[in-house]
């Protein structure tokens, strides 16, 4: 039996990659290296095992390029870096600050315990714990606390917090290449901590009121599908604007909370191919918002060749 989360290896390809998705019976979703997610029936695929030793290695007489300064995102990440079967290893990675102090808490039995106390250089991760996918339904929540400075600097950083729980629906959506593991891990963003919608203002909300950047009429329901490309969004009235992926995303999460209260099942965003930075700005978005989407996939691969998202909701 395959599960979410498992690795599986292409019967008639050279692929190889996680279970990130069950579509059906008979089908699931395999995202591959290449952060792609394939769908794919499960009678063509084979589970095997995860490497115990993969990513643990001694390369120390191999000689690795140096990576540039800037080449790769700011930010402090928490990644879960799959090790065994079943087994995980918890990494914090500063790629924000010059040094950065943080405290790591768990939530048991509704009161937060300090886990972990540590300070991470600029670009150093640190191992806090380790997990068991088998055991997911048990993972605590966990509240971060981080104070990054530098020892020059023009206007000193402010502390962050961020709070942060797992649901198996949206979980498996995080499964991404992780640049400082340099492998497929599953990658959260702690300095950018998500909000949730208020469902009862959304509710309540004035469909009266004045959109500027997005002139939409969002007391209509929305077209089952929404082109977000900007000459398709200018030639239908949406506006114009010189930020133009601000403006996607502005007419993006107004479409979507429109389809919320309109009691939409599905919509479809087409956002198009191109280096895949709407399309994973969009999805980063949907997968931080369970209350509203159930989930979501890529639509009709024949259709749109990978171009659109299928988002079922709520």
């Amino acid at each position: 039996m395959i599960n979410l989360g498992d690795k599986v290896r292409f019967l008639n390809e050279n692929l190889e990659g996680i279970v990130t998705s069950i579509k059906s019976k008979n089908q699931i979703g395999v995202t591959v290296d290449s952060d792609f997610e394939i769908p794919v029936l499960v009678s063509e695929v084979v589970k095997v095992k995860f490497d115990e030793k993969s990513g643990n290695t001694d390369n120390s007489s191999v000689l690795k390029p140096l990576r540039a300064a800037n080449s790769f995102p700011l930010g402090i990440f928490l990644a879960f870096e799959r090790i065994g079967e079943t087994e995980l290893s918890i990494h914090i990675h500063n790629n924000y600050c010059e040094f950065l102090n943080l405290l790591v808490y768990q939530k048991d039995q509704g009161v937060f315990h300090l886990k972990n106390d540590l300070k991470l250089d600029r670009d150093e991760t640190k191992i806090i714990g380790r997990a068991r996918m088998d055991h997911f339904d048990k993972w605590p929540a966990y509240h971060f606390v981080m104070v990054p400075f530098e020892t020059t600097t023009v206007k000193p950083f402010g502390s962050l917090s961020a709070n942060l729980s797992f649901q198996s629906k949206t979980f498996h959506n995080y499964f991404k290449h992780c640049f400082f593991l340099e492998k497929q891990a599953y990658v959260f963003k702690l300095d950018e901590p998500s909000e949730k919608l208020n469902l009862q203002i959304l509710k309540d909300k004035d469909f009266n009121e004045k959109v500027v950047s997005a002139p939409i009429d969002l007391k209509k329901q929305p077209s089952q599908i929404i082109d977000l490309h900007y000459d398709a969004l200018k030639s239908n009235g949406y506006g114009s604007a010189e930020d133009i992926t601000a403006f996607q995303m502005d007419i993006f999460i107004q479409v979507l909370e429109a389809a919320f209260v309109h009691h939409m099942k599905e919509i479809i965003f087409i956002h198009g191919v191109g280096n895949a930075y709407l399309k994973n700005k969009i999805r980063t978005y949907l997968s931080k918002h369970p209350e509203v989407v159930l989930n979501f996939e890529d639509a009709d691969i024949l259709k749109y060749g990978g171009g659109a998202t299928l988002v079922r909701m709520k």
